[in-house]
């Protein structure tokens, strides 16, 4: 098997893994986290995850065209830059959980990218770059060395981005993503930026959701970090599984790719249905 972690000439740990999304992994459940960083479960293509993908290339587009200071593009010219995207992935779905088909996940990322290019578009002043990845030493002691990976989706002089194309509206938690949000806390500690938004185009509408992360936050990032790492370099040689989290929506078969390697083999229901019969 192969290793997501690797020792260096001083004995220590190498962490190259850490992305933002990972470390949401890491709360959901750490056996899911175990079964991506060993590559031993492939997540299905769902047609939400795909639609947003083809959103975000046909915003790229219409920033990079601002960006080079070419003729920017129209509403139209990305309605037709996404019309190219959605139908390369659309190919790639494996399931419709969100929109059902091919033709209303089309129709519903069209109104999203109607929405973001009257409303979110106007909001941006001084762009400089789109998707800008980042790969920095996020801690290093003689225990281990953590590098944090990412990609933002639009950086400003001031300002950084991220596009979010759901179903549902949830700005309207903004005061747990002010809490507990992890990505604004990880670009922002990245980036040097300490202002960052998400745009988000839902089913109903759109809205946009800011915050200004501070040191603080960045500190509690790093041992946030850190609690995990020690928790994967303690169980890194474990035969079987990691610790379980099956209290919640993502421990089932329709949103975890693991499930038939965990919960869902067979044997685990049968001796619960023997146990309660």
């Amino acid at each position: 098997m192969d290793y997501p972690i690797q020792i260096d000439e001083k004995g220590r740990y190498v962490h190259t893994w850490v992305r933002q999304s990972s470390i949401k992994t890491s709360d959901m459940c750490m056996n899911r986290l175990r079964e991506s960083l060993f590559n031993l479960a492939v997540e299905p293509k769902n047609d939400g995850a795909e639609l947003g993908t083809a959103c975000h290339q046909a915003v790229e587009d219409v920033i990079q065209s601002r960006i080079e200071q070419e003729a920017e593009m129209t509403e139209y010219d990305m309605y037709d830059a996404f019309d190219y995207y959605w139908d390369e992935m659309s190919q790639e779905v494996d399931n419709w959980y969100s929109y059902g088909d091919e033709k209303k996940a089309w129709d519903n990322g069209r109104k999203k990218l109607y929405s973001w290019y009257h409303n979110v578009l106007p909001m941006i002043k001084k762009p400089v770059g789109v998707e800008v990845n980042f790969n920095k030493l996020l801690m290093e002691d003689e225990q281990r060395v953590v590098y944090l990976r990412g990609t933002v989706d639009l950086v400003e002089e001031d300002m950084l981005w991220d596009w979010k194309f759901p179903k549902a509206d949830y700005t309207k938690d903004r005061w747990q993503y002010d809490r507990w949000d992890v990505q604004s806390i990880a670009y922002t500690w990245a980036m040097g930026v300490p202002n960052f938004s998400y745009g988000v185009m839902h089913n109903s509408g759109w809205g946009t959701m800011q915050f200004v992360r501070d040191q603080s936050e960045h500190d509690w990032l790093k041992q946030k970090v850190a609690t995990i790492c020690e928790y994967i370099e303690n169980n890194l040689h474990l035969e079987g599984k990691w610790l379980l989290n099956d209290n919640g929506w993502w421990c089932s078969e329709k949103w975890c790719p693991s499930w038939t390697r965990c919960k869902g083999q067979t044997p685990l229901i049968v001796e619960s249905e023997e146990q309660h019969g």
